[in-house]
């Protein structure tokens, strides 16, 4: 375990008798809600020193979603655990300059809303939807609010964000999970060559997190993992290396506490102020958490 407290900047939380959330009805995992006291009893020995929570896909339309519903039921998780230190929600980025006053609504009413993330992955047509020119227009105007932008795709669609990110020149970006890499499939080299044009783009970020589920969620090795931590480390380095659990997706092939002695596994031999910036002082940085920053070696 990490000789200091850590940030964790992917925590999802939902409750399904308060809010809608189709994609998970009738998972065997994720079928049922899962609150901030589940979250507690499964980071085991883990000393989290904060939170960041990521919208979970609650159903929306054209015309409309549950975006502030969705913050309000996070916000009073965050009166029961005050970890919770930021909020990125979902907004409609796709309508351009009409989503504006959604996002004056949360940028008055919710300090802890911190940024934005639009899941493109799913989406009917991911391609048509990144590099619209209104969705483009959308992330852009995050930039007036101060807020960033996550990206969530899987490996198959990376050349969709190698084209978008050129279009965000000003608006912080944070990878999501490192793009969901092939790791089932082996697809390494395309791994490399993704980050080594992304990291170009100097607001872009990792988030450094469910490596296990890309992997095969069964039989997995800390040995499958290593090349694509080795990659993103030596790719974006420990300034731009985020760490995130991603509770409970990553319950589908690990717990936190084992992804976090895997971590720690492939850090040995780094100081301990690489480890903390990984762990803790970059996401207190990007998510502006307002932590004492201040470091001292154990």
């Amino acid at each position: 375990m990490p000789e200091f407290p850590i940030v964790d900047t992917h925590l999802h939380i939902w409750d399904m008798d308060r809010l809608a959330y189709s994609a998970f009805e009738g998972h065997p995992l994720f079928g049922r809600s899962y609150h901030i006291e589940d979250y507690q009893r499964d980071c085991g020995p883990l000393d989290i020193e904060a939170m960041v929570f990521l919208e979970c896909y609650a159903d929306f339309t054209a015309t409309g979603g549950q975006y502030i519903e969705e913050i309000e039921f996070v916000e009073e998780a965050a009166e029961r655990d005050p970890r919770i230190r930021a909020i990125v929600p979902m907004a409609p980025l796709e309508w351009g300059n009409r989503a504006e006053p959604i996002l004056e609504q949360m940028k008055s009413d919710h300090p802890s809303v911190k940024g934005i993330r639009r899941i493109v992955e799913f989406d009917d047509d991911p391609r048509a939807l990144t590099l619209s020119d209104r969705f483009i227009e959308g992330v852009n105007l995050l930039d007036k609010f101060g807020y960033h932008f996550e990206i969530n795709v899987n490996h198959t669609q990376m050349d969709i964000v190698r084209e978008f990110v050129k279009h965000i020149p000003n608006v912080p970006m944070i990878l999501d999970h490192c793009g969901k890499p092939g790791i089932a499939e082996g697809e390494i080299d395309q791994y490399r060559r993704d980050i080594r044009e992304l990291v170009q783009h100097p607001n872009l970020w990792i988030k450094l997190s469910d490596l296990p589920v890309e992997a095969d969620h069964e039989n997995w090795t800390e040995e499958d993992l290593r090349p694509y931590i080795d990659a993103t480390f030596e790719t974006f380095g420990f300034e731009r290396t985020i760490y995130a659990g991603d509770y409970p997706i990553c319950l589908q092939a690990t717990t936190l506490p084992r992804w976090v002695d895997v971590l720690d596994n492939m850090l040995t031999g780094t100081s301990y102020e690489e480890r903390r910036r990984f762990y803790r002082d970059n996401a207190n940085d990007f998510y502006r958490l307002g932590l004492n920053n201040e470091t001292s070696a154990a």
